[in-house]
């Protein structure tokens, strides 16, 4: 394994980046490697949380699933990003299932070994605190969302946030070259396909989309400001 590369890594996520590079090479001696391909599960929902997980590369979905066969996607990650938040008890099961959408590669932090950073790193723990109330800040704010606005408003301030997320510069706009088709979208939007399907087209008709079908491209500019004039 190529420790360098994988201190290099480790590094760049928000977690570890302020830990001494004596410390990253710890951390990356008991810190293994694991190759996903597109569609195969990370772990499942009541899986033991038993690690950390880093995105070297590829892109990872976050979702719940009920006992009536739906699927609401809670969130996508990408390179750098980290998940699989633990509360670092031996008994802690997954409350969610993550999957690969991509040939994803990811660094996997033990549970064990994280528990002993943080017993001697006070600041990491922080830092942990920190990242989870962001997350639970966030999903709070989509719940908001998800409540207050219609489907067309919900479907465009996804896109404005996967946008500044994965968004990559496009001769249009904003190209969206996320793995995502509209069933995906609908799950993550609370709507069905159709009004999914409904909601692009309209969004494209006033300009804030240049291609409603995957890769989507979207205009940030007017995205933002079809949001300011609906709120």
């Amino acid at each position: 394994m190529n420790y360098p590369s994988l201190v290099w890594h480790l590094k760049r996520t928000e977690l570890f980046a302020d830990l001494e590079l004596a410390e990253l090479e710890r951390v990356a001696a008991t810190t293994p490697y694991r190759s996903y391909q597109a569609g195969e599960v990370i772990y499942r929902m009541d899986d033991p949380a038993d690690a950390l997980y880093f995105v070297r590369s590829g892109l990872v979905k976050i979702s719940k699933l009920f006992p009536n066969g739906k699927e609401a996607i809670l969130g996508v990650v990408g390179q750098h990003d980290t998940f699989g938040e633990l509360l670092l008890q031996a008994e802690e099961r997954r409350p969610t299932q993550a999957e690969a959408l991509e040939r994803t590669m990811l660094i996997v932090l033990p549970r064990q070994e994280l528990q002993k950073l943080l017993e001697t790193k006070p600041d990491l723990a922080m830092k942990l605190i920190r990242l989870m109330a962001t997350r639970l800040f966030e999903a709070q704010a989509w719940t908001a969302t998800v409540s207050a606005y219609s489907a067309s408003e919900r479907v465009a301030s996804l896109l404005y946030r996967l946008a500044r997320e994965f968004g990559r510069p496009h001769s249009q706009g904003t190209e969206l070259n996320l793995k995502l088709n509209q069933e995906d979208i609908a799950r993550m939007v609370g709507a069905t396909r159709e009004t999914v399907s409904h909601s692009l087209s309209k969004l494209k008709q006033d300009g804030a989309i240049a291609r409603a079908r995957a890769p989507i491209i979207v205009r940030m500019d007017a995205l933002q400001s079809y949001l300011d004039r609906e709120k």
